[in-house]
């Protein structure tokens, strides 16, 4: 089961009224766990009897990724394949997207094309890698379609349930095509990657379901935000520091996870 460190908008507040600058990185909350859901909006109670809202600021491969890590971690290897297959799908269109939208296309105009596509993975596997040698001049790292390919279909399509260590090769596999494929976009089209993150981010989801909210009710809705600190991750990449605790191959990261889940 894959949990979120969450923290609380009015013990943030708390801190906030006693002169703690907001700027400060280092203040020290409680942090509730939720479970994933698909808006990015949990109800947080905390230890201190607070009930807020927090919105997670990430985006769906990211979180499908981790999802996939943590199936493993908890021996549903099939599971696992599925999600991390969805999230190297994600990330397909997530790179078109920040392609288009570096083009000068508007994020309406991408909406519009991309409902020719979005039930069609080949075509969008085929978008991605031709946009992919557009940009780069050279073939994108795929999965290897006798190989990889093959596994993934006998997996999703015909129910074979893999190995542990089947689970894991492909993990490192599809993580290795999408961190390397991420940081050559961020290095090439830094601005195109934030604006493609914050439109199709849970952030942007979880605020206009806000501003729906906040129109029927009139109230105003308060909530905190928290980037999970996920393997792979567009904002904060772990490639930033040589020293982050999330940097290593997946048999390291899922220690990192199960150590991440022992008492606080």
């Amino acid at each position: 089961m894959m949990l979120l460190d969450l923290v609380c908008y009015e013990c943030l507040m708390e801190e906030y009224k006693r002169g703690i600058s907001k700027e400060h990185t280092e203040i020290s909350i409680m942090t509730p766990f939720e479970e994933v859901n698909n808006d990015g909006i949990y109800e947080v109670n905390c230890e201190k009897g607070h009930k807020s809202k927090t919105i997670i600021d990430n985006i769906d491969f990211e979180i499908l990724f981790e999802y996939g890590l943590n199936a493993i971690v908890d021996g549903y290897y099939r599971e696992s394949v599925s999600s991390i297959t969805a999230s190297l799908e994600r990330y397909y269109e997530f790179f078109i997207k920040t392609i288009l939208k570096s083009s000068g296309i508007s994020f309406e105009i991408i909406d519009k094309v991309w409902k020719n596509v979005s039930n069609q993975s080949e075509r969008q596997l085929g978008a991605y890698i031709f946009l992919y040698c557009q940009t780069f001049g050279c073939e994108p790292k795929l999965l290897n379609p006798q190989k990889d390919t093959s596994f993934r279909n006998s997996v999703i399509h015909k129910g074979y349930i893999p190995k542990k260590e089947e689970a894991i090769d492909f993990a490192d596999k599809t993580i290795s095509i999408i961190e390397t494929s991420l940081i050559e976009l961020k290095n090439k089209y830094p601005e195109s990657v934030a604006e493609t993150f914050k439109n199709y981010g849970y952030y942007n989801i979880a605020e206009e379901k806000f501003k729906e909210i906040e129109k029927k009710t009139g109230q105003e809705q308060n909530y905190a935000c928290v980037n999970i600190l996920t393997t792979i991750n567009v904002m904060n990449g772990r490639e930033i520091n040589p020293d982050d605790g999330r940097n290593g191959n997946i048999e390291v990261r899922m220690k990192k996870i199960i150590e991440d889940r022992g008492p606080r």
